[in-house]
């Protein structure tokens, strides 16, 4: 007869526990990894934003003829883009994306990137001449694993490894 045999289609309750420890294991093992792909990228992003950022005001100085500043602040993770004569004397310069006031705060833009230094010579600001020569040499760290370099003699800048 042709209905005696019954054959079941479909999953034991083993298999489809099986398969969703595997799903549930290989979730477990993705999810850092992209977690850390989302900061190395974030990373990544600031440390570009900060090296146009100082080849913009070393560009500002020659054309301008003027004195600009990065001043960096770490405890507020903050950064700010600054044209005039001197630290008493010095202004706001506008961002030129934006228009806005060139004040980068991290924590606001980039939550999981921080700057964890700046030294430029004992101090935490920069300044460029009229001329593009910055005042001194200096590094900015970010998250301690990425650093931005400003080279005293030619004011060029850029990330060392």
């Amino acid at each position: 007869m042709i209905g005696q045999g019954s054959s079941q289609n479909g999953f034991s309750l083993i298999e489809v526990i099986l398969v969703i420890m595997i799903i549930g294991i290989l979730t477990a093992i993705s999810i850092p990894k992209v977690f850390g792909l989302i900061e190395s990228v974030s990373e990544k992003a600031v440390s570009e934003r900060l090296i146009e950022d100082l080849s913009y005001i070393r560009n500002y100085a020659i054309s301008n003829h003027d004195t600009t500043w990065l001043v960096v602040n770490v405890s507020q993770n903050q950064y700010g883009l600054y044209v005039g004569p001197s630290s008493g004397s010095r202004s706001l310069i506008a961002d030129p994306q934006t228009g806005e006031s060139a004040i980068l705060d991290l924590d606001d833009d980039y939550g999981n990137v921080s700057i964890s230094s700046a030294n430029f010579g004992g101090s935490a600001e920069v300044s460029f001449n009229y001329w593009g020569v910055p005042s001194s040499a200096g590094t900015i760290g970010l998250n301690s694993n990425r650093t931005i370099t400003l080279v005293a003699e030619t004011g060029m800048v850029h990330e060392t490894p």
